[in-house]
Formats: structure tokens, sequence, C-alpha cells
């Protein structure tokens, strides 16, 4: 019953968001989720989680990058509704910035992964390879409400990507994938029970190898990719130069791989913290 009254209520939201338009919809799930924030049990994991990143950032300081992060998390929401049809090439609102790093290797017909973390807007980083005619394929972690993971997932088949079920029968498939010579995209920044200890802002954290397993399996370049909101609607969508696999096989590891990706990751959330996810229990012992 709980889960079938949160899917009516996200897909009232849906259909109010469509009439409303992006511009407003955006500001609309930022109010509400700034709303929420200030009563959520969750803040006490966000500042648990400040408070080790940001150890000489005043009580102050942290407060309101939490609440500009609800904020900003809540304009995602809102945004999510019309994902579909924001056109990367012909929206102003939208600066893409090292597209080749990523496009060269798939018209070269190289298997390549690409990564990114619960930042900005994670969900706009596959907009410019599906509207350049590449099919994506990006790994996620299925929503225990099966009626909104089902709705998310036609959401995200309406701007073309191909989603993989983290899980064993995902893991054969991302093989299948990178056999194929295709792309795999991959959000590395959450916690995995099952994973491997690896420092994350120097506090060990469970953290999910595959991507390094895949690299190391495949021989293949791992590029990181970033969008964040500069103002309003406004996003910047950059992808790094590759780190090409002679830099992976010299660190060797799956552990020495994933420090490496992490610290990558580190340096955009120190550049962008109001827009990181801080309320996941990252350090979850």
């Amino acid at each position: 019953m709980k889960n079938k009254v949160e899917f009516f209520l996200v897909l009232f939201f849906c259909s109010i968001s469509r009439i409303i338009g992006i511009n407003y919809s955006s500001y609309l799930g930022g109010t509400l989720a700034w709303i929420y924030g200030f009563f959520s049990r969750r803040n006490l994991i966000g500042m648990k989680n400040l408070n080790l990143v940001f150890p000489k950032k005043s009580i102050i300081e942290k407060k309101k990058i939490l609440r500009k992060m609800w904020f900003h998390f809540g304009r995602v929401i809102g945004e999510y509704p019309h994902l579909h049809k924001i056109k990367v090439r012909e929206n102003s609102n939208i600066k893409i910035i090292g597209i080749n790093n990523l496009l060269d290797p798939l018209k070269k017909e190289k298997s390549c992964i690409y990564f990114s973390a619960h930042i900005g807007n994670w969900e706009l980083s596959s907009h410019p390879l599906t509207q350049n005619g590449f099919k994506i394929n990006f790994v996620y972690r299925a929503l225990n409400n099966k009626h909104i993971d089902d709705l998310l997932k036609k959401i995200r088949f309406n701007y073309g990507v191909k989603l993989i079920k983290k899980g064993p029968d995902g893991a054969k498939e991302c093989i299948k994938v990178l056999r194929n010579k295709e792309n795999l995209g991959m959000l590395i920044d959450q916690k995995m029970n099952d994973g491997v200890p690896v420092n994350f802002f120097n506090k060990l954290a469970m953290t999910a190898p595959a991507i390094a397993k895949f690299a190391l399996k495949f021989k293949c370049q791992i590029i990181p990719a970033l969008c964040v909101r500069e103002k309003g609607i406004s996003y910047k969508i950059e992808y790094f130069k590759p780190i090409q696999y002679s830099i992976i096989k010299k660190l060797g590891s799956e552990e020495k791989i994933m420090l490496y990706l992490n610290k990558i990751i580190e340096n955009w959330i120190i550049e962008y913290p109001d827009q990181w996810i801080w309320v996941h229990d990252r350090w979850k012992n």
C-alpha cells in the first residue's frame, strides 16, 4: 500500500511538472525538497559526513551547504520528467566541454567506460552521447519501490539510455557490452556492502570495484564525466581527459585504481560541495 501511495504521488508530481514546464518544475521541486530538508532525519547523516570532509568549516557553513544541497536535489527531481526533451546541442543553457574525449574512442569502435557521481544533474551526462547517435549502457541501482523504478526506467529509455541493473546478471551484461566494443556508464560514489575498503576523504569506505575489474579485463580507458549546475537550469557537462589503460595497468590493483578515481570525485565535491548528495551514508560501518 505504501509503495502505491508513493507511486501515485510521484505520478501526480510528474503530471504537474509537465504542465508547468521545466523552469517552474525545477523551482517547485527545489522548494519542496528545501522544506522537507528542515524536518528530515537524514540531516544527521549529512552533518556527520560534512564533519568528516570539512572539519574546519563552521556549523553555520555546513548547515548552509545542506540547505543548498536539498534545494539543488529537489531541482534535479523537478527536472526529471523533462529530461527526454532536453536537446543539449540546441540548448544555450548547457555548456559541453571535452565531448571528443568520449566520442573519439567510440568512433574508433573501442570500448570505454565513463563514470560520474551523484553530483550536479548526473542524468544529463549521457545526453551528448545519445544525441550524437551513440547507444549508452548505464549501470544503475534499482529503487525499492518497483512502481517508481519502472516509471524512472521509462523516462530514461525515452532519452536513449539502456539500463543495466546492478547484480550478478548485470555484471554479465556489462561484460557483453564491453566485448561488443560499446560504452558503459557508471556512478561510483555510493557505498557497496560487499565492495572493497578504499580511502575516500582519508576514511575507509566500502567501494564497488566493478569499474576497475572491467578496465583491467578489457584493457579499456576510463573517462571521468561531470555535469554541474551553473545557475538555474543552466548546466556544464565536462568530459575529462581519458585515464589511459597504461595508467590503469601501472596502478595494478583494484584498490589502487579505485583510490585514484575517488581522488577525482573528492576534487569535484570540494569544488561543488552543495551539489553532492551528503545524506547518503557513504561511510557507514
